[in-house]
């Protein structure tokens, strides 16, 4: 836990916090099933290993895109889709289209040159649940 920026928040606080962040963002009903998700996961502790946008600033504090972002890659479940959730939350919360498309590219080399090999060696490769797989199916 090297950097845990929302130490001092409970999983409540998170909860209503980034729910009416998605809520005031007008987004869509796949959000909210993947934002429950994340929060009630046993696969890891957001209090304490959600570390917000990790090169970025957080345009929003904590960051819808950047949360549902690191449970995805935290929990094994990185990749291709993860980054396409991502990339369609940063468009949702008002991030330029130029700026979402580096970010994405940003997360892809990331990923590609060095997350994935880490979770192979960790064996922390998991499937996508059945509630990520509704959320890429509904992005496209």
């Amino acid at each position: 836990m090297s950097n845990a920026p929302y130490s001092y928040w409970n999983k409540t606080e998170l909860h209503e916090h980034l729910h009416r962040q998605a809520i005031k963002l007008g987004a869509p009903k796949w959000v909210f099933p993947l934002l429950d998700e994340a929060l009630t996961s046993d696969l890891w502790d957001p209090v304490k290993d959600f570390d917000g946008c990790s090169v970025v600033q957080d345009q929003f504090h904590p960051c819808l895109a950047c949360f549902i972002h690191d449970y995805l890659w935290k929990c094994g479940m990185g990749g291709l889709g993860s980054d396409k959730i991502f990339y369609f939350l940063m468009l949702l919360d008002g991030t330029k289209k130029f700026k979402a498309q580096r970010r994405w590219l940003a997360v892809r080399i990331g990923w590609l040159g060095y997350y994935k090999w880490g979770h192979f060696r960790k064996r922390n490769v998991n499937k996508c649940t059945q509630v990520v797989t509704d959320a890429l199916d509904a992005i496209g």
